[in-house]
């Protein structure tokens, strides 16, 4: 829903979701899965966009994807999960994602 509102959901060709996968992030289960769906890329093109830092983030850091931290609450960073990227609003994703 988030992806419609701001006219993104047109550049995603997936966009996977656990609870229809049936495994939890950070469970490198549904990064597997994610990375058979879209045809097993090489990992730095890919780019795992997430909300929460433990699931999103740390799975997709551990499983080797790039991440992107969508950080729209402005919560403070955690020393230990390094996201390759934070953005704090969808028209930010949007202009990384574009660019």
């Amino acid at each position: 829903m988030r992806l419609e509102k701001m006219g993104l959901s047109n550049h995603f060709d997936h966009v996977i979701i656990s609870e229809q996968v049936g495994v939890a992030k950070p469970d490198l289960g549904i990064f597997s899965h994610a990375h058979d769906t879209i045809g097993r890329p090489c990992k730095s093109r890919v780019l795992m966009v997430g909300d929460n830092l433990h699931s999103d983030i740390l799975g997709g850091v551990n499983f080797g994807f790039d991440t992107c931290w969508f950080n729209a609450s402005g919560s403070a960073a955690h020393q230990e999960i390094k996201p390759s990227l934070t953005v704090e609003s969808l028209g930010e994703l949007k202009q990384v994602l574009v660019a």
